[in-house]
């Protein structure tokens, strides 16, 4: 049974079903990307608190390196300036500010303290006074002048002023008297700016925007960030690091809300450090829509193809319809031509054989009418006898004639 089909009914179709394999591709593509997006995203935060991590750790190994070298040259400087006050002493000489300068230059120091054993200062000499007076405060520690009566005892402290410089600070027994003979190296602020490693320049490579924000925090404060306006933040004042300290951890990101813009967080404890990273969702997905118009360009290329193609492909096969169709027409009106021909033949047969049987049967019957004419005379009957055979057989002839060609056509 063969059943005809609408071709705008098939078109129809053919077009719903392209739209509904258009809007599968773009949600599929859609949940694959964004997916792939937040992995991305997730690996790149990683990486970058693993990396701050791994640098943190550097950085405070090597400043407390640097420190500890700096104050065991203080503690050096101290115990030598307490034997060089003792051979003085023995040698005659008097502790004066003269032989503290004269050491001051020796040892590299910028001050040098002698104090007795109730902490009070016999003797010293700087080359900054303004100093002086808070080292003397340090000093009289009851933990520091219990060290009067252990020569073999050191005492060391870095004291970190406000703007950014700082004092080394070494104390240790006096060899000539009770008390103690203190040393202090002062470290400008440019200096410490330009030759200790802080979190800070760790984190001026970093953009808030590629990167995302990274924040370090000690003790509740915000120490370093690639956001400036962060510094010095307490972190329980700041609702996205709160938010992260207790949904994230340190392998996968956590989504949040950063002043009501959505963002994705990770958090990683460090040994003193906390560290936190966070990308907003538009450098998250930045990709995500063009992406997504590459499938859909890709689709819409492939179907326009697919379509190009099939369009063509109709084309040839009505090429090919109309070609057999035209064929088929043209064998009918030859066949009709021919047929038409025949009819046209017989017609012209069958009038010339009429006339044909037509003669031969007029003379027997002219030559039986003659005879009955002439019935009484033999030579007569005779001739017409012979006459209407000859006539006979060649009337027989035709018709045998005309049987032949039917049996011809008949096959």
């Amino acid at each position: 049974m063969n059943i005809k089909r609408n071709p705008k009914e098939m078109k129809k179709r053919f077009w719903m079903f392209g739209a509904l394999i258009g809007v599968c591709v773009v949600i599929v593509s859609g949940l694959y990307f964004f997916h792939k997006e937040k992995t991305d995203a997730e690996a790149r935060l990683i990486e970058i608190v693993n990396y701050v991590k791994v640098q943190c750790s550097t950085y405070t190994h090597y400043n407390e390196a640097t420190e500890s070298k700096s104050l065991l040259r203080t503690i050096e400087s101290a115990r030598q300036m307490s034997t060089n006050i003792d051979i003085e002493i023995e040698n005659g000489g008097q502790l004066s500010q003269e032989l503290l300068k004269e050491n001051l230059q020796t040892l590299w120091v910028d001050g040098i303290l002698v104090l007795n054993a109730d902490g009070r200062v016999v003797c010293e000499y700087s080359a900054n006074e303004k100093y002086t007076e808070k080292a003397v405060r340090y000093l009289q520690k009851d933990v520091i002048m219990d060290f009067i009566e252990y020569e073999e005892r050191s005492y060391s402290e870095r004291i970190n002023l406000d703007d950014g410089s700082c004092i080394d600070l070494a104390a240790c027994a006096r060899k000539d008297a009770p008390g103690v003979v203190a040393i202090y190296y002062y470290t400008p602020s440019e200096y410490m700016r330009n030759y200790t490693l802080t979190m800070q320049s760790l984190l001026n490579g970093y953009s808030t925007e590629k990167d995302g924000t990274i924040v370090v925090a000690d003790s509740g404060m915000i120490i370093a960030s690639n956001d400036e306006n962060l510094l010095g933040q307490s972190t329980a004042e700041n609702e996205v690091v709160q938010t992260m300290k207790q949904h994230t951890d340190s392998h996968h990101i956590f989504h949040l809300k950063n002043e009501g813009t959505g963002c994705y967080g990770i958090m990683l404890k460090q040994r003193d450090y906390y560290i936190y990273a966070y990308l907003p969702d538009t450098e998250v997905f930045h990709n995500l829509p063009l992406s997504v118009a590459g499938v859909i360009f890709l689709y819409f290329l492939i179907f326009s193809i697919f379509l190009f193609w099939g369009h063509r492909t109709n084309q040839a096969h009505q090429k090919q319809e109309q070609e057999k169709d035209e064929k088929y027409k043209a064998e009918l009106l030859t066949a009709a031509k021919k047929a038409e021909a025949a009819n046209e033949a017989k017609t012209e047969f069958l009038q010339r054989m009429s006339h044909d049987i037509r003669t031969p049967i007029n003379g027997i019957y002219g030559l039986i009418n003659m005879a009955d004419h002439y019935a009484d005379d033999m030579e007569k009957q005779k001739e017409y006898r012979t006459k209407v055979k000859a006539a006979a057989n060649l009337l027989l002839e035709l018709v045998n004639d005309v049987l032949d060609m039917s049996k011809l056509e008949s096959g």
